[in-house]
């Protein structure tokens, strides 16, 4: 699966503005009956292209014979095409009804008034049965819920057994730190022949994971000031930052490939690699033959904080089919045919995934300790809801490459960025 927005720099949105600008006032051209009178529902995703499209069809035929007076049209996208496809639609008046949002994006379309207000149906609808109420709350705004979840994955510290064994290092558990990391991506990497301890990006997104994994966080409490300019702050960029030309390859040594750490792991070239759930079936297929997953270390052991990357499902606040469309967004979130078909398929994990599901899950190998997708929900890394969010993972990971060049010291680059960030979330509260 492709999953270039787990890892990568943040798609550029100019999300609010737009929207507001370009018109949620006009009427949807999601035209609400087809021809034999059933009631159309327009649905974008982009988590089902291109893998899962043929499951996303079986879900939809269940739904529309469960529901024979619904008709379910997709539009499927890839990532990197999909929110230009989307904000497009939206600001000109033809938004899908239904549509999926990661979490980066999530507040910037709630912020822009192109969602509909869900609270109501949440309530009636026992959805709240199904999830956790901090699944829910990652898609409230400002008080008010304007997203189903519908599918979550963690990034967990994959490692090779092999290179472990050979460098004489224990294998990764769940109380590592730091400094276990570090020494044994040390003693892997001085194995020589390209191979390499460690990989991490120094990225907006490592950045924050390890901030919370050091006791630190990116906002105030109050949200309205930049925090991540502090002494934890320093120590995260720091241990970010370090690993580039010691025990991970510098750019110069990956030429500009952007999955090189996908292919260094892959041909058992890597000790240690900080990725997500999605990449199982890829590693599975063609991977060192012996390998594991385990949650990422923290600074201390008491601090452990994972990254988990959810999906939501909004309702366009265009859609002239809300009822039809709410029915399609709750079968596609709570429904135990959909929760079972990801298991079945690795598309992903639905949120509503029940104990004796989450069972089936983890029995399957490789990898052997699956269960650590689950324990990494156990200490979540807060994400605060930025609208401005790809602006400012743009200024964060441009500073944190600036330190990795050796242009700017790691306290320099972050008081940089916090000066930069800082009127972002200013005008945010205006």
């Amino acid at each position: 699966m492709n999953h270039p927005t787990r890892r990568r720099a943040l798609t550029a949105l100019a999300v609010a503005g737009a929207l507001l600008a370009a018109g949620c006032t006009q009427g949807s051209a999601t035209r609400s009956t087809s021809g034999d009178g059933r009631t159309i529902v327009h649905y974008m995703t982009f988590t089902a292209a291109p893998d899962h499209l043929k499951d996303l069809a079986r879900l939809e035929a269940s739904f529309e014979k469960a529901h024979p007076d619904i008709d379910i049209r997709v539009q499927a996208f890839p990532f990197d095409q999909y929110f230009t496809q989307l904000q497009t639609s939206v600001a000109g008046g033809t938004a899908p009804d239904v549509f999926e949002l990661n979490q980066d994006n999530f507040a910037a379309y709630a912020d822009s008034g192109a969602l509909a207000d869900l609270d109501d149906r949440v309530e009636a609808g026992g959805v709240k049965d199904h999830f956790t109420a901090s699944s829910l709350s990652a898609f409230a705004y400002r008080g008010t819920q304007y997203g189903l979840p519908s599918s979550f994955s963690t990034e967990l510290l994959f490692y090779n057994k092999d290179l472990f064994d050979r460098a004489g290092v224990a294998y990764p558990t769940a109380d590592w730190t730091w400094e276990d990391e570090r020494k044994a991506a040390e003693r892997i990497r001085a194995l020589g022949d390209g191979v390499f301890g460690d990989f991490q990006h120094p990225s907006y997104l490592e950045f924050t994971k390890a901030l919370a994994q050091n006791g630190g966080s990116v906002l105030s409490k109050d949200g309205r000031k930049v925090a991540f300019d502090s002494p934890q702050g320093v120590a995260a960029a720091a241990w970010l930052t370090g690993k580039v030309g010691t025990t991970m390859p510098t750019q110069a040594q990956m030429g500009g490939a952007t999955d090189y750490d996908t292919k260094l792991f892959t041909e058992g070239k890597l000790g240690m690699w900080h990725s997500g759930s999605w990449f199982f079936p890829a590693v599975a297929e063609s991977g060192p033959k012996r390998w594991d997953v385990a949650l990422e270390p923290a600074a201390t052991p008491d601090r452990k904080a994972n990254s988990v990357f959810q999906n939501t499902l909004a309702l366009s606040g265009q859609s002239r089919a809300a009822d039809a469309s709410w029915e399609w967004m709750r079968y596609l979130t709570t429904s135990r045919e959909a929760a079972e078909l990801r298991i079945r398929t690795s598309w992903e994990l639905s949120p509503a995934t029940g104990d004796d599901l989450r069972r089936s899950y983890v029995a399957q190998t490789p990898p052997g300790n699956r269960k650590a997708v689950f324990d990494a929900l156990d200490d979540v890394a807060p994400s605060p809801q930025l609208v401005d969010q790809a602006k400012i993972a743009d200024i964060v990971t441009h500073q944190l490459e600036a330190v990795v060049i050796g242009s700017t010291t790691v306290e320099k680059a972050l008081h940089r960025a916090a000066s930069e960030v800082q009127p972002l979330l200013d005008a945010s509260h205006d």
